[in-house]
């Protein structure tokens, strides 16, 4: 990361007040109406950068434009410029900086070379800047548009990381390629870049004959799983599906006959209880009437017995005379009861037989429903669900079969495809003069690294409709849901812009040998500037302002908007403009309405 930031910028003359903004080193937010001096706190930086031309005019009085620039634990450099000047004062306490007069022009003495030097870079390099491997010095504007997105700018549709204009797009790419690897590429020749595209294509050559090598390798092995006839392995495949459907609902009814036996011999069984309750009833009752007539038997016993013996004529305790009492007989009674409970035997009997008699026949039509439901489980288990798994296991084995036959072809399809593209790469025409073609040294790591922050970028901004996204060496700019950005409206445009932009700064903090530590958009999201129909959702714009609120450590971020979306902005600065004499600041430029 970058190791300054502009901490000041202050514009003044003609006796007027000096106008002046401070800035912290993380997130800077000046928003507020249209014609309040937004856009021209933005064209004051690129003033001091080395632009040419700015908006402010003599009349307002005002002519001179300053910027302090913080050095973290080293001191400040201020840069002073008037208007109609090409020339910029630099006031410097900084080691490696000398103060002095700096031109926006030319080899000596530039301004941009100062910037550089805040960046990192203490000797500038030359770079290419053309296809015929013309150099130039490394300047700062050769990148600034990625950097600096100004309001005229930020909806492009060309790609923001390069030049608008076509003299100038090989020196910018060749500038980012610098700050990405350190790399200028200023020693190579055309011979030097032909040796670089012979080894290229040696490279593709041997890849596509490897892989070449590789499928024909694949083929023998598939050859020996795959037969001729696809279609017959279909029909047999779709013949065993059929079988499988059969034998599922044979499995079903057999499931079925299993439940209803089930209950054919809960059924039984309850009743073979009842009648195993109502033997033991009867049993019981059988013991009770022999115990009847035993006693039964024992009350005539004593009467005719009683007889037999003498009766007391005298009291054993007084000698008294005791008085014959005349008792009724009870044979005659307990024989009558005796007859009538064994004729209740003999009915008992029977009636126990016939139990009996129900309890073997419910006992034989349970073992015979037991038995039956013991076959029909053997069935399902022992034939029906192997032969289920042996279809199934036919099936794969067929379905095996057509997928390699499948791959096969697919494999042949490729193999065509790879021979006519190595018939192109042998038989490339090589010009006469080979020709610089920068694009080609921005090597697949770039390209997956700024996949990985641009897919985390629009991830956590909630970019509607987001499925996938990837950075394009080709066009050298985002490519979302497989769609290029010239695809969309200036809402979105401005918003991908600006993604691409952070992605940028973020790349270079994280990988890049120089990081600039400084990113500057104006209206990022077209809020009141553009009447436009396809504008970022609400979601999508507070998102992006939440993620530059919570990631600050990549370096300053000075963003000029109009309407800013309802977040909690205590960990930013943020500069708000009124337009309005009697609430806060009117605009930037003192006096200027």
């Amino acid at each position: 990361m970058a190791d300054f930031y502009i901490k000041k910028i202050i514009v003044s003359g003609g006796g007027n007040e000096p106008s002046t903004l401070d800035f912290t080193e993380g997130l800077n937010i000046v928003c507020g109406p249209s014609n309040t001096g937004k856009s021209y706190i933005i064209e004051c930086l690129d003033f001091l950068f080395g632009g040419r031309k700015i908006r402010l005019n003599h009349n307002a009085g005002y002519d001179t434009v300053k910027a302090v620039v913080q050095v973290k634990n080293s001191g400040t450099v201020t840069f002073e410029r008037k208007l109609d000047t090409r020339k910029i004062n630099v006031s410097s306490t900084v080691s490696g900086i000398d103060s002095g007069t700096y031109n926006i022009d030319g080899a000596k003495n530039n301004i941009s070379d100062v910037w550089l030097t805040l960046i990192g870079i203490k000797e500038t390099p030359s770079i290419i800047k053309n296809a015929r491997f013309e150099k130039q010095r490394l300047g700062l504007r050769s990148f600034l548009h990625a950097m600096l997105i100004n309001e005229s700018n930020v909806f492009q549709t060309e790609p923001i990381l390069v030049s608008r204009h076509d003299t100038q797009k090989t020196a910018s790419l060749s500038a980012l390629l610098y700050l990405m690897t350190g790399l200028s590429y200023e020693e190579t020749s055309p011979k030097e870049e032909k040796k670089i595209r012979d080894a290229k294509k040696k490279a593709v050559v041997a890849y596509i004959n490897s892989r070449l090598d590789q499928m024909a390798s694949r083929v023998g092995e598939l050859d020996n799983l795959a037969v001729a006839d696809t279609q017959s392995l279909q029909a047999k495949a779709e013949e065993i599906i059929d079988e499988i459907s059969e034998t599922e609902q044979q499995i079903a009814e057999a499931i079925g006959r299993s439940r209803l036996l089930m209950k054919e011999i809960y059924d039984l069984n309850e009743q073979l209880a009842e009648c195993n309750t109502l033997y033991n009833r009867i049993q019981a009752l059988h013991t009770q009437y022999n115990a009847d007539i035993k006693r039964l038997t024992f009350i005539v016993e004593g009467e005719v017995y009683k007889n037999d013996v003498p009766a007391n004529e005298k009291c054993p305790f007084c000698d008294g005379e005791i008085t014959e009492h005349h008792e009724h007989s009870y044979v005659e009674a307990s024989r009558a009861e005796a007859e009538r409970i064994r004729l209740q035997l003999k009915d008992l009997s029977e009636t126990q037989q016939d139990i009996a008699i129900e309890q073997e026949s419910l006992t034989e039509e349970i073992n015979k429903l037991a038995s039956e439901r013991s076959g029909v489980d053997e069935l399902i288990n022992g034939e029906l669900k192997p032969r289920i798994a042996m279809l199934k296991q036919m099936l794969a084995e067929y379905r095996r079969a057509i997928e390699v036959h499948n791959e096969i072809a697919v494999i042949h399809q490729f193999e065509t495809s790879m021979k006519v593209e190595l018939y192109e790469v042998e038989n490339e025409e090589e010009s006469s003069q080979t020709q610089f073609d920068i694009k080609a040294h921005f090597d697949t790591s770039i390209r997956a690294a700024l996949d990985e922050i641009l897919a985390r970028l629009l991830t956590a901004c909630k970019y509607d409709g987001f499925s996938s996204v990837y950075f394009s060496l080709r066009d050298f700019d985002v490519v979302v849901n497989g769609n290029l950005k010239d695809s969309f409206g200036k809402g979105y445009r401005a918003f991908l812009n600006t993604i691409m932009a952070v992605a940028l700064m973020e790349y270079l903090n994280e990988h890049g040998k120089y990081a600039l530590g400084l990113l500057i958009v104006d209206s990022p999201i077209l809020s009141l500037k553009e009447k436009v129909s396809d504008e970022a959702s609400d979601s999508m714009k507070a998102a992006l302002f939440q993620y530059l609120i919570d990631n600050q450590d990549h370096g300053q971020v000075i963003i000029a908007e109009n309407d800013i979306p309802k977040l909690d902005y205590s960990k930013a600065n943020i500069i708000r403009f009124t337009k309005d004499d009697e609430d806060g600041r009117y605009g930037f430029l003192n006096g200027v309405r």
